[in-house]
């Protein structure tokens, strides 16, 4: 994903430099064929706008891989139904400690 972020980030700064490139050549140049600048600025335009929205995207989803990797060292094994059960001892609580699987003493409320 990062070479995604590094490909746009390129892309973004070879249309942005294109465009001047364009502008030099339409500013120095007598002889530049009709039609040529306004065509290059726009897709150049275009596609400037296209790798910065690739970029930021490819970061957003990056962000968000990276987030989701920070949550709880613990997952809901199991809950049982019952109706003397309170909530709290529906729960079945397990904890992941260096990839093992250990239950957690959770406190019996009655």
């Amino acid at each position: 994903m990062r070479l995604v972020t590094a490909l746009s980030l390129f892309g973004t700064a070879a249309n942005l430099l294109y465009s001047f490139y364009v502008l030099i050549v339409w500013f120095f140049k007598s002889d530049v064929a009709p039609g040529w600048v306004s065509l290059s600025l726009q897709q150049s335009g275009m596609f400037f706008l296209i790798s910065l929205v690739l970029l930021v995207l490819g970061e957003y989803i990056l962000n968000m891989a990276s987030a989701s990797n920070e949550g709880p060292l613990y997952h809901v094994g199991q809950e049982f139904t019952s109706a003397r059960m309170t909530r709290r001892e529906k729960l079945n609580i397990e904890v992941v400690v260096g990839g093992d699987i250990k239950r957690a003493d959770v406190p019996v409320v009655r």
